[in-house]
């Protein structure tokens, strides 16, 4: 079967090196075997163009796999939980370190990434949140460990280094300055199209599995390939629903961009860190206002047929946490909002493993609110798992199917 010539690599720093650690010379870092690179790889198909499917395809590209993407709607369309306009990056997850390493390296990524897409996708300024005591010494230890950066503040020193911010119902503040906001579908086009111009075929269609068979079409036609890596985020529970149906939970989520006054610029992200507590986070404005999460009991929501239209009670509960936390923006507009949805396994731990019935398919999904900030590093390692690279055996059992019950089932 006839290869395409991978991609010239890249320069700077190899992203091998920056996942698995050590030198790159060719060979695997984990076992010293050589890598797939260059052999005789089979055609892959991968259905979903999202945080998970996006960043896999391309990294399949660039490693010389003949790759067609397919995506229902189109790449950073408005129904994918890849389809909002910003995210946010940060490395604080608790004694989940893995998360930590993962984010920190998915950082330099995006800096690497947004350069060769030539466009400013990625935005550093840090985050101030509030936790429990007990969770926010577990995150000490966790940056100790790591030799990353933090400060524990009072809400004075909030309030004296950002003014427009007021922290004073919490007893400490964990100031992270790592990590910052990127802007989500337009990372998702940005993806699609180098995808594209390194050789890979992007395509819209609508991909069923039979389970039976393990044959996959798309719009009913037949989809010839040697692999199928199904990473459709919120769709997985109904292209897999006897696997998946219980694994995988879909809530709605309303997000709501609030406008600062046109001579205020102090909610911008070159001033303000990104806030999080116990009733909701935001993200500082990139050119679109700030963002604010409502707080919402989960919801079940169908990607497909989900209404998005905003909740008026959370547009109040919003604006009544603005003029809380930013007392500057209280009466401001909101600007714009998106209505989406998440999708969360048992455990809050990505799903990434062979289908236990049919070798050919692989499912990477299960983002649990943290996997769109890990797309790089996520389309790295989960090529890697396709081709048959070496991996932590470590990381595989934590990502496995026999790792993840059902998930809480939701209204």
């Amino acid at each position: 079967m006839a290869i395409t010539k991978p991609s010239k690599p890249r320069p700077g720093v190899d992203r091998r090196a920056l996942i698995f650690g050590g030198t790159v010379a060719g060979v695997s870092l984990a076992t010293g075997a050589a890598p797939a690179i260059g052999r005789n790889l089979p055609d892959i198909a991968v259905i979903g163009a999202g945080a998970f499917g996006g960043w896999t395809a391309l990294a399949l590209r660039e490693q010389g796999a003949r790759v067609t993407m397919i995506d229902a709607y189109g790449p950073g369309n408005p129904r994918a939980s890849s389809g909002d306009e910003s995210r946010l990056l940060r490395l604080s997850y608790g004694e989940r370190d893995i998360y930590t390493r993962w984010a920190a390296r998915a950082a330099l990524l995006w800096q690497q990434r947004q350069g060769e897409f030539g466009r400013r996708l990625y935005y550093p300024n840090g985050s101030l949140r509030v936790m429990p005591a007990p969770e926010l010494a577990a995150q000490r230890r966790v940056f100790d460990r790591l030799a990353i950066g933090y400060e524990v503040l009072t809400p004075g020193e909030v309030t004296h280094r950002w003014p427009q911010v007021r922290y004073d119902d919490a007893p400490a503040i964990f100031y992270e300055p790592t990590g910052g906001v990127v802007k989500a579908r337009e990372s998702m086009i940005a993806v699609a199209e180098m995808f594209a111009r390194k050789g890979g075929t992007v395509r819209t269609g609508h991909a069923v599995l039979d389970g039976r068979s393990g044959t996959v079409t798309v719009d009913r036609e037949p989809l010839a390939a040697g692999s199928h890596v199904f990473a459709c985020g919120p769709w997985l529970p109904k292209v897999m629903p006897g696997l998946l149906g219980d694994r995988i939970r879909v809530p709605r989520r309303e997000i709501f961009y609030v406008g600062s006054p046109i001579d205020d610029h102090r909610y911008r992200w070159e001033h303000l860190p990104n806030l999080a507590d116990m009733d909701t986070y935001t993200a500082s404005d990139v050119d679109y206002g700030i963002k604010v999460a409502a707080k919402l009991t989960d919801i079940a929501m169908d990607p497909d047929n989900g209404t998005r239209l905003p909740t008026a009670f959370l547009a109040s509960q919003v604006q009544a946490y603005v003029a809380k936390r930013m007392p500057g923006l209280a009466g401001q507009p909101i600007v714009a909002t998106r209505i989406c949805q998440t999708e969360y396994t048992d455990n809050n731990h990505f799903l990434i493993d062979r289908h236990p019935e049919h070798a050919h398919i692989w499912i990477a999904g299960g983002g649990s609110g943290h996997a769109f900030k890990m797309g790089p590093v996520l389309g790295d390692y989960i090529s890697g798992r396709v081709l048959g690279h070496a991996f932590d055996p470590q990381e595989a059992a934590l990502f496995s199917l026999a790792r993840h019950g059902a998930a809480a089932t939701i209204a």
